[in-house]
């Protein structure tokens, strides 16, 4: 891929990232890596793919490490190239490294904290199905929460090797079997239907219109499937600004209230993607209970 249509991709990511809309802000935050990070190595095609440890503060009494890409950008313009040439990269490909998977997003820590606060009432005891889970902060998060089971899927079997890493060396988590990973293709609703769950978590998913429609499709299969399960949707990119107004649309005869956003102001210290350094940014996140 040319420097330039890189740069372009970046500068249009950032902007997303500091969109801020007016609207209802529960809170101001700053998030930022508290330990001194690690280096850990998983195998991959025969060779040592080197991670990095991100240790961040969920709330004032959890802090959570999950195991992130050392040089994400090297992934990102192989996914960007895989894109332009119509390779699937989006539809998710196992093939190619999803880049949005294997570092961390404030809506995945949003997700966390929203598990953390809400844990006896919408947590405790309840099956937890995570789409899109990425490196796993919010599973590790459910299941601190005191989750019966945390079932975490994602396209690519590097990202969800990256989140069991995160889960068995997270000591604070006893029972590592409350945490189970599998590949889950979420444009693939006839061959892979959504596994039972109580409660259902879709942190920073909606990257393009054609995820997002399908995130739509699958929280009213949820819903279809089980009428009392419990919905929390983040989203920090703020790539589709219609989801709300397709989720009613197709939630309208299985449903009452109205699905709308809530928001969330915070400064955020995470992987700069394009290039191999971190960033700390503002952000709003945009958050959604469905059912609680």
């Amino acid at each position: 891929m040319k420097i330039a249509t890189l740069l372009i991709c970046f500068v249009n990511v950032t902007f997303c990232f500091q969109l801020k809309t007016a609207g209802p802000r529960k809170c101001k935050s700053e998030v930022f890596a508290t330990k001194e990070r690690r280096r850990e190595f998983i195998d991959l095609k025969g060779s040592k793919a080197p991670l990095l440890s991100r240790t961040v503060e969920v709330t004032s009494d959890l802090a959570l490490t999950v195991w992130e890409w050392e040089e994400p950008a090297e992934v990102v313009e192989s996914y960007w190239e895989a894109e332009q040439n119509q390779l699937g990269a989006v539809r998710g490909t196992s093939k190619i490294l999803d880049p949005f998977g294997i570092v961390s997003w404030p809506g995945s820590l949003v997700a966390a904290r929203e598990l953390s606060f809400s844990k006896d009432t919408a947590v405790k005891d309840r099956n937890v199905l995570i789409l899109g889970a990425g490196v796993g902060l919010e599973a590790q998060a459910a299941a601190l929460s005191g989750a019966r089971h945390v079932l975490a899927t994602d396209i690519h079997p590097t990202t969800l090797r990256q989140l069991q890493l995160g889960v068995e060396q997270e000591d604070a988590i006893d029972d590592k079997s409350i945490v189970e990973t599998r590949i889950l293709d979420l444009f693939a609703h006839e061959d892979q239907p959504l596994p039972d769950c109580d409660l259902l978590v879709v942190a920073d998913v909606l990257y393009n219109e054609n995820l997002a429609s399908q995130v739509v499709r699958r929280i009213v299969e949820a819903y279809k499937r089980n009428p009392k399960i419990l919905v929390l949707v983040t989203d920090s990119q703020r790539f589709v600004l219609t989801f709300d107004t397709q989720l009613n649309e197709l939630m309208e005869d299985i449903r009452g209230p109205l699905c709308s956003w809530t928001e969330e102001q915070m400064t955020f210290t995470g992987s700069g993607v394009i290039m191999n350094e971190d960033q700390t940014y503002d952000v709003t996140v945009r958050k959604m209970w469905i059912g609680a």
